[in-house]
């Protein structure tokens, strides 16, 4: 009986608690005349993902000639410098040339390669029509005035969590 009296005794002294009110983690209950909702607490990401947590990695290509034979070999959206290269190399090897080297390699953008009758040249830029007018650019600057565009191609960034 007396444990049953002391419990009513502190019962009535307690005061009343209130929830959270049903609002998801991350935030608080808001009510105003007519009207409840939940907001975030302020400080606090809401449940949202942090921007810090999300990352950029590189995209590398590349393109490899044998100019002695006119084999172009390449690559694109590869993680590193060497892998992109490589990858080139492997290409145009196996479309028959003998003495590929890499004409040019390029991360987070796009190449281009212009040829003319006596010229072959590369470019860059952060769009496909940048890289093809630098590599139109950089042949006709060679002497060749019958230069075109022959191939061009862009690797980007791919956003990672």
């Amino acid at each position: 009986m007396k444990k049953l009296l002391l419990f009513l005794m502190l019962l009535s002294c307690s005061s009343a608690c209130w929830a959270e009110g049903g609002c998801p983690p991350g935030q608080y209950p808001q009510q105003g005349q007519g009207w409840r909702s939940c907001v975030p607490i302020p400080g606090q990401s809401g449940g949202q993902k942090n921007e810090a947590s999300v990352r950029w990695p590189e995209r590398w290509q590349a393109i490899a000639t044998d100019t002695t034979k006119a084999i172009l070999g390449t690559s694109k959206d590869l993680s590193s410098m060497s892998d992109a290269e490589n990858s080139a190399m492997a290409d145009c090897k196996s479309k028959g040339g003998t003495d590929c080297r890499i004409a040019i390699s390029y991360a987070n953008g796009c190449i281009a390669m212009s040829v003319g009758t006596t010229v072959l040249s590369t470019g860059y830029g952060i769009s496909k029509s940048e890289a093809e007018k630098s590599a139109a650019a950089v042949c006709t600057r060679k002497g060749d005035s019958t230069c075109s565009v022959y191939y061009s191609e862009c690797s980007y960034a791919q956003r990672l969590q």
